[in-house]
């Protein structure tokens, strides 16, 4: 292999090259976005059934779905909720599921078994399986007072933007249906002895799509378009209606007729105040750059606005500038870690050996790019992020073959000989050092979940890296190295010569107080677990505060929007207040992959506001919580920023379970009022169903059997005086419209006008309501909540900022333990502690892989437990460092935290492998003990200090960034490398002064001289 490469280097500075220009190439080129992409584990099953309780919908429609969702094996969890008219189930997949198609197929046929059991009168069960798929641009249309325009401007849009590349689908939010209404006047009816029903038969009679046929006149067919349908609205208001008595009216002369929005109302929209129809545009998955998408996008906009207006086209959210701002970011902080390293490495090694490390940099960095790009790979920040972490690392390789060159160089050995001889000697050592530390990411790269899934592409580019690294380090580093380097005399500093000496003395002269130092060390840095705060993912980081708003169950659209608009205007008149955006009856679009979704309901809203920075974000919070509990405490809101990592409902989620509904209810508001009394919460509520009030109709059977009607005649009416009876379709516009058949009241009707219908029996008599039924009140449950067909309560807390989960737990913990809930109750916690525990399990369930594989390079380096016994101590020294140093910056203990502490064990474990390594030298030329430790520790000093400067200064932009992500994780690092690296230099030798034995032969089968 030597002697290949030193005939082929112009072949390899081609390779190189050529793979340096795919890189540079890649990186122009390759998909960019800001996050990665989650499996389809999450979906939505929505039941319809018109006219059902919520009590009916979940012994009729819940109990049999639940039965049939419970076995298929593929789902982890559903929550279902019963409403009046309606059941929701969202499902979550388990993590360990990929083939998400197969999966979901599994669950529509459990939807169709469960669809046999259903009574008659359930509407079409849907699936939506793509619950998670994010809008890459939300543009807003509006400048008009009119919804319906600004809905048929919106479709317009949709339409012309259909064909933009990368562009998976286009949905609108906001908009509204129109339907056209039939008011009826009764007692114009009853003058004329007609019935509703009647009525609605002769007009679905004459609107139909009949077809006529052709004749053939010569050689040309002509075809036969008989009037079937209404062809406008005047046509429809003009048609003559046949009385019983005979003649005939026109239909304006017994009923009004217009467009109206569909009841009951829809969601809808503001764009900074101005009502709006929302356009969201979902990018396709996979290599979409979502960059050139939003340019692409821009650039369509610009041709088409002149077409659109006066209307006016915002983008309210665009993902593509959010990418183009952490990429750029992240860059910046690569960029500068890059200049960060050079200088050290500079300062450390000379000029020479300098440039000659600094060169192995960017070739690493471009050709890991490029092979990144060709597996698929797409560029966003956790791959950035990746490489950050891996500059300091990869370096590594690279100085210890330089500096071994140098040395050889120095002691008379020509050129070629000092590649061969340092090729010959490290390739071996190197690879095997490099597996080590490959093998601490082991668990990270084959871990599953939706947080292995987001954080994957850091162990991917970091053993990525760390492999090309390795491969230059004993191809192209030997070549460089040998043509640029001259023979000079080896000088080091004062200073480092003291460190080493006074390191080595106190180390090999009082080994049994270093170690108990070292234990004790640990032992007080452990003592600080109490003030180390837990989080599992920070918050965001973007300038944005979220407003939930909740009013009570059976609360109408138009007071809640009533609500959220009075809001509003309160907040547009706080200071560094940019934009707020509302939605009403819906959470809006899901802008940001973080962000909880919310199914549609009348009582709920949701208010977006920009800030002018993310510093102001907390006090609009604070202010937020404040005024709506001075001024509406009937409000129930919810204030946060944006979060990240897996969506989650909120920080602390406390599930009670209870089979009797009256000790659910009270284990619940004790839990509730555990949480309100805790001073780090905020924004504590829980779902009990506090019911809705409603009117029974109880039809008497055998009255209504002599008037010639039933159960069924009077609910018809009831529907048809309320929300309409439908009568047929006008299809004369793009999208068909519904005709129904109304009083003009509608849905704004006083009780005692409901209580003047009339119900029409076969005979065509009109029929008073109440001579058939009585009317009562009564108070009906809202909603019904189940977690895997088991109903249950949740309590959800907030938390004020800079406070962890685990904090707050223990606190509620400890006032369960004081007081315990109603014997029977069982709760579950989810939030974080669940996101948390998921995590950690899928971590510790790879972590035996990496494990074995860590020991099996180690045994196959040293052949001696003994030795990776020694070396292995210096992982639980890295905690000297941690610990504090998440403490001291006020940095939270979380999963990022946790990416830490394992990159820290690869790197850590190889500063232990670079001092045994030198120590078995010694040990093999006959050198006593304490004299091999004392020479071992002056040897290596000088380089475990300068690669753990070189990690230590890749992370430094990291971790002062601004970013919310990734300080915990570069503090970790940073804190326990510093701690682990001077306790390596002391407890390492001491140990080895205490259980090493003095060699006749050699214990390792291969020597590992990393680092000179």
């Amino acid at each position: 292999m030597i002697s290949w490469l030193q005939h082929r280097v112009r072949l390899i500075g081609l390779v190189v090259a050529a793979l340096s220009v795919l890189g540079l190439l890649s990186y122009l080129t390759m998909a960019r976005q800001e996050d990665p992409s989650f499996p389809y584990r999450a979906g939505l099953i929505t039941v319809p059934y018109a006219g059902a309780t919520a009590e009916a919908v979940e012994r009729l429609v819940l109990t049999p779905l639940s039965d049939e969702l419970l076995q298929v094996e593929e789902i982890d969890a559903f929550s279902a909720t019963a409403r009046t008219g309606v059941a929701l189930v969202s499902i979550g997949l388990k993590d360990r599921i990929y083939d998400t198609d197969a999966a979901w197929e599994r669950v529509r046929q459990a939807m169709e078994r469960a669809r046999a059991e259903f009574p008659s009168g359930v509407g079409t069960l849907t699936l939506d399986d793509r619950q998670i798929d994010i809008p890459a641009v939300v543009l807003a249309v509006r400048g008009d007072a009119s919804l319906t325009r600004l809905t048929l401007e919106a479709e317009r849009l949709k339409r012309a933007l259909m064909d933009l590349p990368g562009l998976s689908r286009v949905e609108l939010l906001g908009d509204v249906d129109e339907q056209i209404v039939i008011a009826i006047r009764d007692a114009e009816l009853g003058r004329l002895g007609l019935s509703p029903d009647r009525l609605a038969q002769v007009l679905a009679s004459r609107n139909q799509v009949i077809p006529g046929g052709f004749i053939v006149v010569g050689d040309t067919r002509l075809g036969l378009l008989p009037n079937t349908e209404f062809p406008d609205l005047e046509a429809l208001r003009g048609t003559q209606i046949s009385l019983p008595g005979g003649g005939s009216v026109p239909l304006s002369a017994i009923a009004d007729l217009w467009r109206a929005p569909r009841e009951p109302a829809q969601p809808k929209a503001w764009y900074d105040g101005d009502q709006t129809v929302l356009v969201t545009l979902i990018a396709q998955r996979g290599q979409v750059d979502a960059i050139r998408f939003g340019a692409e996008l821009r650039q369509r906009l610009d041709e088409l606005r002149s077409d659109f207006a006066p209307l006016v086209i915002d983008e309210m959210f665009f993902q593509p500038d959010q990418v183009e701002q952490r990429l750029g970011d992240l860059t910046r902080s690569l960029l500068l870690a890059l200049l960060i390293i050079n200088t050290v490495v500079f300062v450390g090694m000379g000029w020479r050996m300098g440039l000659v490390v600094a060169t192995m940099l960017p070739l690493v960095a471009l050709i890991s790019l490029g092979l990144y790009n060709l597996g698929g790979g797409i560029l966003h920040q956790i791959a950035v992020i990746g490489m950050v972490i891996s500059l300091g690392i990869l370096v590594d390789n690279a100085i210890v073959m330089v500096e071994n060159i140098q040395d050889r160089l120095n002691r008379g050995e020509d050129r070629g000989q000092a590649m061969a001889n340092a090729v010959r000697e490290l390739v071996g050592p190197l690879g095997a050092a490099t597996a080590t530390t490959l093998a601490a990411f082991v668990p990270l790269l084959l871990s599953r979940g939706a947080t292995a899934d987001f954080t994957r592409g850091i162990p991917v580019m970091i053993m990525l890296t760390l492999s090309i690294s390795y491969l230059l380090a004993v191809s192209v580093a030997p070549v460089v190295a040998a043509r640029f380097l001259r023979p000079a005399p080896r000088v080091q500093s004062v200073w480092m010569a003291g460190l080493a000496g006074f390191l080595a003395r106190l180390s090999t002269g009082h080994p049994w107080m270093v170690i108990a130092l070292g234990l004790a060390l640990l032992l007080g840095s452990l003592a600080l677990t109490p003030w180390m705060k837990l989080q599992f993912f920070p918050n965001a980081d973007r300038p944005q505060v979220v407003v939930e708003l909740y009013l009570t169950e059976g609360t109408d659209q138009a007071l809640t929007e009533g609500v959220a608009t009075d809001l509003e205007a309160a907040i547009r008149e706080r200071p560094r207040v940019r934009q707020v955006h509302r939605f009403v009856g819906s959470s809006g679009p899901a802008f940001y992959y973080n962000l909880p979704r919310a199914n549609e309901a009348p009582n709920q809203a949701r208010l977006v506001v920009n800030m002018a920075s993310l510093s102001d974000t907390e006090g609009l919070i604070r202010w937020v919580r404040a005024y709506v509990a001075e001024q509406r405490p009937e409000l129930d809101v919810v204030a946060t920023t944006l979060g990240q990592g897996p969506p989650r409902v909120a920080p602390i989620e406390v599930r009670v379970f209870h089979p009797d509904e009256r000790r659910r209810i009270a284990a619940a508001e004790q839990i509730f009022a555990w949480l309100k009394a805790i001073p780090d919460t905020a924004d504590v509520r829980h779902d009990i169903d506090l019911g809705v009030p409603a009117l029974a109709f109880e039809v008497d059977d055998a009255q209504a059997a002599r008037l010639g009607l039933n159960r069924a005649d009077a609910a018809r009416a009831l529907f048809a005086r309320s929300l309409g009876q439908p009568v047929d379709i006008y299809r004369q516009e793009a999208d068909p419209i519904p005709i129904v058949l109304r009083t003009p009241e509608g849905v704004a009707q006083t009780p005692e006008q409901l209580l003047s219908t009339r119900v029409f029996n076969a005979a065509g008599d009109a029929i008073p309501l109440p001579a058939l039924a009585r009317v009562e009140a009564r108070w009906l449950p809202a909603t019904i909540q189940q977690r895997n067909g088991v109903t249950l309560y949740t309590v959800t807390a907030h938390l004020e900022r800079g406070v962890g989960y685990n904090e707050v737990l223990r606190a509620l913990e400890a006032n369960i333990a004081a007081a315990p809930l109603p014997a029977g109750t069982r709760i579950e916690f989810g939030g974080d502690a669940e996101g948390s525990g998921d995590a950690n399990r899928a971590i510790a369930t790879t972590a035996p892989v990496g494990l074995l594989l860590l020991l099996f390079f180690l045994l196959l380096q040293f052949n001696s437990y003994r030795r990776i016994g020694i070396i292995l101590v210096t992982v639980p020294l890295a905690a000297v460092g941690v610990i504090p140093g998440l403490v001291l910056t006020g940095q939270p203990f979380g999963f990022q935290s946790l990416l830490g502490v394992i990159a820290l064990v690869g790197i850590v474990v190889n500063n232990a492998i670079v001092l045994i390594d030198r120590i078995d030298q010694n040990l093999r030329e006959g050198r006593p003990v304490h004299e091999a430790v004392a020479e071992a520790v002056r040897r290596r000093t000088r380089p475990i200090l300068l690669t753990t400067a070189t990690t230590v200064a890749g992370l430094l932009p990291l971790a002062f960034s601004a970013s919310t992500l990734w300080p915990p994780m570069a503090w970790a690092i940073i804190s326990g490398l510093l701690a682990s690296t001077l306790l390596t230099l002391l407890v390492i030798p001491a140990l080895c002064c205490t259980l090493m034995r003095a060699l006749t032969q050699p214990t390792a089968t291969t020597p590992v001289p990393l680092h000179a």
